[in-house]
């Protein structure tokens, strides 16, 4: 009971600290899209525009977000809570579930954004037509480094708004934190090289979970194509219960740098 209560607690004080940084991450992101719809209105008048909506943007953005607070939380959060007497693995199950709570609110609060945008755009018949998700791959000709930055930059998506959709972009936030989790951890422990090493990993991940939703890899990378999002969506999550298991290896014997 007492380890129950510890990982709670630990859950509850990550969501919180993540969650008071995510408040700041979608408040600037709003004041940059409101700026980015009024601003050319104001100076280039009443033709229509289209600009990608709330959500969509927030589905791309966020990602990358959460990649970099896992980096962020790995390095700084986890010793600070070891020096005060949390264990390892305490951290380990507490900082997961508070990420994951932290990965199922995030597409709630851009949804309800994206309504309340919409809506007022709608209510003032502002020239804006409002985009949604779109698919964006690289070509199997493109060059290996494209279909790499691709793979990182555009997560799987479901392009119409939906409980799919949502499920989806849960997923992608969570596969994006445990990413940066693993990479920080890898360079906590190792350093140098050794640290590089984990970068190169997180991006065969990428390159292995880009494949898994059907967009062109390398030829030489054997991935199944399990284009039908429900097998999709399985072949990601067993990607983060493999990325857990590196990271569990890697912090569970790591020495606390003072």
């Amino acid at each position: 009971m007492k380890k129950k209560s510890i990982r709670t607690k630990l859950a509850i004080d990550l969501f919180t600290l993540q969650g008071k940084w995510t408040v700041w991450f979608l408040k600037i992101m709003f004041v940059v899209y409101i700026a980015h719809i009024l601003y050319p209105l104001i100076h280039n008048g009443e033709s229509v525009r289209a600009v990608d909506d709330f959500y969509a943007r927030s589905y791309i953005f966020g990602n990358i977000y959460m990649l970099v607070i896992g980096i962020i939380t790995s390095i700084s959060c986890l010793p600070y809570y070891v020096q005060n007497g949390i264990t390892r693995r305490d951290y380990f199950f507490g900082a997961t579930i508070g990420t994951l709570g932290l990965a199922i609110i995030i597409p709630l609060v851009a949804l309800i954004i994206h309504f309340l945008t919409k809506g007022m755009i709608d209510w003032t018949n502002l020239p804006i037509d409002l985009k949604g998700l779109t698919e964006a791959s690289a070509a199997e000709e493109d060059p290996f480094i494209a279909q790499m930055i691709l793979a990182v930059i555009y997560a799987p998506s479901v392009v119409e708004i939906s409980g799919l959709s949502i499920l989806v972009f849960t997923v992608n936030l969570f596969f994006y934190y445990v990413i940066g989790w693993m990479i920080g951890a890898g360079f906590y422990r190792f350093g140098g090289i050794k640290g590089m090493m984990f970068i190169v990993l997180a991006l065969a991940i990428f390159l292995i979970n880009s494949g898994i939703w059907g967009n062109p890899v390398p030829a030489w990378l054997p991935i199944p194509d399990l284009t039908l999002s429900f097998y999709a969506i399985i072949g990601t999550v067993s990607l983060i219960f493999i990325v857990l298991g590196i990271i569990r290896l890697v912090t569970r014997n790591m020495r606390i740098k003072l």
